[in-house]
């Protein structure tokens, strides 16, 4: 391989490298919580929360949300099923739980359900979200 070869291959290299390195200094919560709402939720809650009319309850501007958040937890990693009541509206279904998710994917979930979602100031840091899900251990028998 001559010299320039080698040139282009240790600046594609550092830009590939600075490229990694940036996107991993914009971490934030939201972020991963965002892709997650996106390839775990929206396709039965609708991409920007607003539920499926009567069939599927909003998460986005939802009381429900505001008013259960320290349920959030237990019903994302184990489901929820009966009647509900969100914005006014009564709901009677049942949404699967997903055990997949680690306990910081579920506490990023919940922080761009809360903030972004729901317009939130609070929201939960890990301990908390571990704490819950302790908590809601008995729901695993589902």
């Amino acid at each position: 391989m001559n010299r320039r070869a080698k040139s282009i291959w240790v600046i594609l290299l550092l830009a590939l490298t600075g490229i990694t390195v940036f996107d991993a200094c914009d971490y934030k919560p939201r972020n991963q919580g965002q892709k997650l709402y996106e390839k775990e939720c929206a396709s039965c809650h609708m991409e920007n929360g607003q539920g499926l009319g009567e069939l599927i309850p909003p998460v986005a501007n939802a009381d429900y949300v505001v008013k259960h958040k320290e349920d959030l937890a237990c019903i994302i990693r184990h489901g929820i099923a009966g009647p509900m009541t969100v914005n006014g509206i009564e709901y009677d279904g049942e949404m699967e739980g997903n055990t997949k998710l680690s306990d910081i994917e579920i506490n990023n979930l919940i922080h761009y359900l809360l903030v972004d979602l729901n317009q939130q100031k609070e929201h939960f840091v890990i301990s908390d979200i571990r704490a819950q899900l302790e908590d809601c251990q008995f729901h695993s028998d589902k």
